[in-house]
């Protein structure tokens, strides 16, 4: 590990985010289910967009292909018309393709291992996110946004993209805890969206008693 971690700062952290998730943590439809191709288009749909845009199509779009299966059988136009509401037209292709790729080598089955990794657009977050909210894994989720709140919970300074940041990972598996993950994960992105923002409201902000960060402000 890159830091001495602080046992008690770490305990306080997942403590503190899982109340916080249990109190105010955001409803959406992608997290009122386990299916993981729910959870897989909607994570990549929410790629460069916001959750209000997503959720104007996220009924279209499962109500015209229920499974990964009537995706891959769907024609790239009809799947481009509903996607490119969010303005990114270009997705649609890349959608279809990871359909026909879990339909054609895996039997439509989509995988709960590294696997996911092998779809075009999908990378470390998406992944583990798929891992953890659909098949319970205890993985990491992380993001720009959620390593900011790390970053700024513990005092590390940022070195690189999150997504690149092999110090900002290990943070995060270290810290999290071992049951209850899922609403860890969740939690860390509700307090980065209500609270640990690049303009920080730490008022109200349930971890700023061990925050590094808002100790310094």
């Amino acid at each position: 590990m890159f830091i001495d971690l602080d046992r008690e700062k770490a305990l306080y952290l997942q403590r503190a985010t899982i109340s916080f998730f249990e109190r105010e943590g955001r409803r959406f439809p992608w997290r009122e289910t386990r299916d993981p191709y729910v959870i897989l288009i909607s994570e990549l749909l929410l790629q460069k967009t916001t959750s209000k845009q997503v959720l104007g199509v996220l009924d279209e779009f499962f109500k015209s292909y229920p499974s990964i299966n009537d995706l891959a059988k769907a024609r790239e136009e009809d799947v481009e018309k509903i996607v490119g509401k969010l303005g990114l037209r270009k997705r649609a292709k890349f959608l279809k393709g990871i359909a026909l790729k879990v339909v054609r080598e895996w039997g439509g089955r989509i995988p709960d291992d590294e696997r996911l990794l092998e779809l075009k657009g999908v990378g470390r977050y998406t992944a583990n996110a798929v891992l953890c909210f659909a098949f319970n894994k205890r993985v990491p989720v992380v993001d720009t946004n959620v390593a900011r709140v790390l970053r700024r919970y513990f005092g590390v300074s940022e070195e690189k993209p999150a997504y690149a940041d092999k110090n900002v990972w290990e943070l995060a598996e270290a810290v999290i805890p071992e049951e209850r993950y899922r609403e860890f994960n969740y939690g860390l992105i509700d307090i980065s969206a209500k609270h640990c923002r690049p303009r920080p409201l730490c008022t109200g902000c349930p971890l700023k008693t061990y925050c590094s960060y808002a100790r310094n402000v």
